[in-house]
């Protein structure tokens, strides 16, 4: 017993005297704007070459039938709590399908051919095909490939959790191996290899981010410009970062707007009339109150609050399209988690961004 008490107390000591290893400074960054002299636009032939190499054939997405049952949104009178006047509710469907490949789907982009492109946090591709602006219950998967052309191996490498479309290219943020690439899917399909754009912090606030509340969000700006954010949360607020060329990104000095008690999921920025706006989607969950969101736009000042007793699950995924005279259409995804006791929802909302 003497042996082990010695033992014990010098391995103690050893681990009072080393203490805790400082963390790395993460890297910092200038919050871009729009007179940048990087965007993605000035790589993005390069990041097309370095996916869709010479040679390379067009690869066809796998078919697959994806059901769309319409649900509602809420009681009326509840609705009517929570919708502002310049909110209107442009509907609504559960989506199932019978081929198991089908789910977590975290992020959401319209793709050039205006129908609904998502990544998975399994490392896959799922196009939902739209007619007039009702999912057709036709759809595409492609399991996302490597550099090196071979499937992303697991949840390390192939944790796809946030998305933007731009030139062609699919931008995908991953966590746990934290970093932004591009896919060309618009030139190879499901043949399009990960072309890097950059590795991103691991650390935040002088600690380890962890492997799973890492970049969630991604938009790219009408002027080119790529941002993420965490959702890991620090005093209240998840940080967000930029691009500021390839292979180099790092934190800027902006936070996201988090509503007290949710985390970061996802943010897209369009041009409506002229101006920029971006729409934040944050989320929560305790057992007791279930899943809960909260929708921003116009810096926080509007915003549509998803909770019991509306449709609500597990909603991570974003984009936004503009309809034009001041009005944008809102689409939110829910992620499943593969799991059958939830579901994946997807709700459009027609909002009235210029009004007062």
């Amino acid at each position: 017993m003497l042996r082990r008490s010695i033992h014990f107390a010098t391995l103690l000591l050893l681990a009072t005297c080393t203490g805790t290893p400082d963390m790395p400074e993460a890297p910092r960054v200038a919050m871009p704007d729009a007179d940048s002299a990087w965007s993605l636009d000035t790589v993005a032939e390069r990041l097309s070459e370095a996916s869709c190499p010479a040679g390379t054939g067009y690869s066809t997405p796998a078919p697959i039938r994806i059901s769309a049952s319409p649900i509602e949104l809420g009681p009326e009178d509840e609705i009517a709590k929570r919708l502002s006047d310049d909110v209107s509710y442009a509907g609504g469907w559960a989506l199932t399908s019978d081929n198991a490949s089908f789910g977590g789907l975290s992020d959401l982009a319209l793709d050039g051919d205006g129908n609904l492109l998502a990544v998975a946090d399994d490392g896959a591709f799922v196009w939902i095909n739209l007619e007039n602006d009702t999912p057709n219950g036709n759809g595409q998967l492609a399991y996302m490939l490597g550099a090196d052309g071979n499937l992303l191996q697991g949840k390390s490498l192939g944790d796809a959790e946030g998305l933007a479309v731009r030139n062609g290219l699919a931008i995908v943020s991953f966590e746990r191996t934290h970093r932004i690439s591009a896919f060309d899917l618009d030139r190879c399909g499901a043949a399009a290899v990960e072309a890097s754009i950059s590795p991103l912090p691991d650390t935040y606030a002088d600690r380890l981010v962890d492997e799973n509340r890492g970049a969630e969000a991604l938009t790219v700006t009408p002027e080119g410009n790529i941002l993420f954010g965490y959702e890991t949360v620090e005093n209240g607020h998840s940080p967000i970062g930029a691009v500021a060329n390839l292979q180099e990104a790092g934190w800027t000095d902006e936070v996201a707007p988090n509503p007290a008690g949710y985390a970061f999921v996802g943010f897209d920025t369009v041009q409506i009339d002229g101006e920029d706006e971006t729409f934040w989607l944050f989320r929560s969950y305790d057992p007791i109150r279930g899943n809960r969101n909260v929708l921003h736009w116009r810096n926080g000042d509007r915003e549509i609050v998803l909770t019991r007793p509306l449709a609500v699950d597990n909603y991570e995924g974003i984009t936004v399209m503009d309809l034009g005279d001041g009005m944008a259409r809102v689409w939110i995804i829910s992620d499943d988690n593969f799991n059958p006791q939830q579901r994946t929802l997807l709700l459009a909302f027609d909002i009235a961004v210029a009004s007062e």
